[in-house]
């Protein structure tokens, strides 16, 4: 009788922590210290907040080749004078058997839900054939500071060829779902023009922390169609970023952020004539507040930053950032309140005593930039002694190889029209144990090398 209960404590132990574990994969979800709610806060806020962007990378392997990607994926709304409601998505492919990056950036409309995850976006510019016309507008815009009245002609020449191609696209006999996107007769490539990131349903509810992604395009190296469709699947409840999911950015500014570290990831991607079934882990940042540049223009972020999403194989995350005064290149101390360290479990510590070194740099030639291209990431109560590095150098975002009016205007949002967004491998020791993985960084240029 002894051992039968025992052996039934131990079951009922197990089964406990088994749905304490998994208590937070239901809706609504309200995790203690923090004012994020889940779905709720998983929509859009633009209402009340100057930026708001959804954000995913992606470390994946092809079934076929065997070969590993990295991708990213981010959709942007920000509240500006130069266009009402034309938002941004970008979208790369990193393929380290090649040393290419694939990138297709768009600029469209997007349509978000308030009260739960469920982004459409729709391409402004979906075709060659439109990306090739009205490009005489550009040409009233080579002066770098344009008079005022100047630059209210030239937003007036875009907003209407902008609500020229999307006539174009309207002439399509599509409409929306709750959950996607429904085909009713439009050609292959009119179809091409919608993006769709949303939460998964049964039909009757949403499935909680479970998504399908599918965002394509034509990739400007290659000029061959690039896409990315898959299921997504959290592993562990969400990692409200510094605690309590508010953190500071810069010297005024603020973000609500949280992050799903360990997303499980199945689908199809497309990339250089390439198809192939793929599977891996993603990364999901979802950050909304007001901490861009308020003074026009350009309207970028008023911070410059190196930033890591790590994820260890022994099924741990680290997400910690540097920031710098994007101006004078001071650099801003207790970044996301320090290294937010998560545990197998998907708990969180703050790592307070922690420092980011680059060890080398990369000149990137073409747009004259040098980029750190090895960091060491250490911290003193888990001896954490890391060093990350890229799986190539040439991972860049170059917004500016795109058509002249997506240059123009997203060179009055982002600081520069080019930033670094790569895949890196992970190795080092914590506590003493060899530990490997990979990471997505994110450099944005500006003054950081400055001061220390």
């Amino acid at each position: 009788m002894i051992i039968i209960l025992m052996i039934t404590l131990t079951q009922s132990a197990s089964i406990g922590s088994a749905l304490l574990d998994k208590i937070w994969k239901t809706y609504p979800y309200h995790p203690p210290g923090t004012d994020i709610v889940f779905p709720t806060d998983e929509g859009s806020h633009n209402e009340k907040y100057q930026i708001e962007w959804w954000y995913a990378n992606f470390h994946l392997k092809g079934q076929t080749t065997g070969n590993d990607y990295g991708a990213m994926i981010t959709f942007y709304q920000m509240k500006t004078d130069i266009l009402d409601n034309i938002e941004t998505r970008l979208f790369s492919i990193s393929d380290p058997a090649t040393s290419m990056t694939y990138t297709n950036i768009q600029l469209g409309n997007l349509y978000a839900s308030t009260d739960h995850f469920n982004l459409t976006f729709k391409n402004v510019f979906y075709n060659d054939d439109i990306q090739n016309t009205n490009t005489d507008v550009y040409s009233n815009m080579q002066t770098t500071s344009p008079a005022a009245d100047q630059l209210n002609i030239d937003t007036v020449s875009i907003e209407q060829t902008i609500m020229e191609n999307m006539m174009l696209l309207n002439t399509t006999q599509s409409t929306f779902t709750s959950n996607g996107y429904e085909d009713n007769g439009t050609s292959t490539n009119e179809s091409q023009s919608y993006d769709h990131w949303y939460t998964k349903s049964d039909g009757h509810n949403l499935l909680p922390f479970q998504y399908n992604l599918t965002v394509s395009g034509d990739c400007k190296q290659d000029h061959q169609p690039m896409q990315l469709s898959v299921d997504m699947d959290c592993q562990k409840r969400p990692l409200i970023v510094g605690g309590t999911g508010l953190v500071t950015i810069g010297k005024n500014g603020f973000s609500y952020y949280y992050s799903l570290t360990r997303v499980s990831v199945v689908g199809a991607l497309t990339v250089h004539g390439m198809h192939e079934i793929v599977s891996g882990i993603a990364w999901v940042d979802h950050q909304w507040g007001n901490f861009s540049n308020p003074n026009p223009p350009p309207y970028s972020l008023a911070v410059s930053m190196e930033w890591f999403s790590i994820k260890l194989d022994d099924n741990r995350e680290i997400l910690t950032c540097d920031t710098w005064d994007i101006n004078t290149g001071k650099k801003f101390n207790q970044s996301l309140s320090g290294i937010n360290f998560v545990n197998g479990q998907g708990n969180l510590e703050l790592l307070k005593e922690y420092k980011i070194i680059p060890r080398s740099y990369w000149n990137d030639t073409t747009d004259h930039c040098i980029f750190a291209n090895k960091w060491w990431i250490s911290e003193k109560s888990k001896s954490i002694n890391l060093t990350v590095i890229p799986v190539y150098p040439e991972q860049v975002i170059r917004i500016a190889d795109y058509h002249p009016i997506i240059k123009y205007l997203l060179s009055k949002i982002f600081y520069n029209s080019y930033f670094w967004e790569g895949d890196c491998s992970v190795s080092g020791t914590i506590n003493g144990q060899n530990v490997h993985g990979k990471a997505y960084v994110e450099l944005t240029p500006g003054n950081k090398y400055l001061s220390t």
